[in-house]
């Protein structure tokens, strides 16, 4: 079993690239497993979310995605939200109970489309309870877990680890030997990156 871990966070549109190269690696490669680590962008973004195209031109903005595009579209990504982001520490903690129930590439999916494809707000609890049911989760305990703490070890265990690894950028693969890889490209480009020749 070869164990990749990776760094990620759910308002990235290049995370979401990220996450179909996982899921199509995984499924074609069963001995491949990915250990997924929230890495929160903007911690201090408040519970509403906020616009940020008052803080950039929409023509850099457009011209931003216009690679983010090309290789989403490998996939199938739809990115009708350009602007609109989200604080996304309580859906992180989501994502880990979907891990726990062997169904996090579902979550992801589901939470990434509710951002930029439908221009849903991840800090809102009943948007992260529609993501849950979406992928098929008992969000009543989903809730429970989140409430009782039982996953702020784990989210600062994944701080620690930012910090040792010296993470700038998502998505972050680390492989085994300790080695980050951080561009993304095209399929077989990429798949190529992580598991060699």
């Amino acid at each position: 079993m070869t164990t990749i871990k990776v760094f990620s966070d759910f308002a990235c549109p290049f995370c979401y690239i990220g996450l179909s190269i996982a899921d199509r690696l995984r499924k074609e490669n069963p001995d491949v497993h990915f250990e997924y680590y929230p890495y929160e962008l903007e911690p201090d973004a408040p519970a509403e979310g906020y616009d940020f195209s008052d803080q950039y031109p929409m023509n850099k903005i457009e011209e931003s995605y216009k690679r983010i595009m090309r290789l989403g579209s490998e996939y199938g990504l739809v990115y009708n939200n350009k602007v609109k982001k989200s604080n996304t520490h309580r859906l992180h903690k989501a994502s880990l109970y979907a891990k726990k129930e062997d169904k996090f590439f579902e979550f992801g999916r589901e939470a990434y489309k509710a951002i930029f494809e439908d221009f849903k707000n991840l800090a809102d609890p009943k948007v992260i309870n529609d993501i849950g049911l979406a992928a098929g989760l008992n969000i009543a305990e989903m809730n429970r877990c989140i409430d009782g703490g039982n996953f702020d070890e784990f989210m600062e265990e994944a701080k620690n680890l930012i910090s040792v690894y010296d993470i700038e950028s998502v998505p972050t693969f680390i492989l085994e030997d300790g080695t980050q890889v951080t561009t993304l490209k095209e399929y077989e480009k990429f798949k190529k990156d992580l598991l060699g020749d």
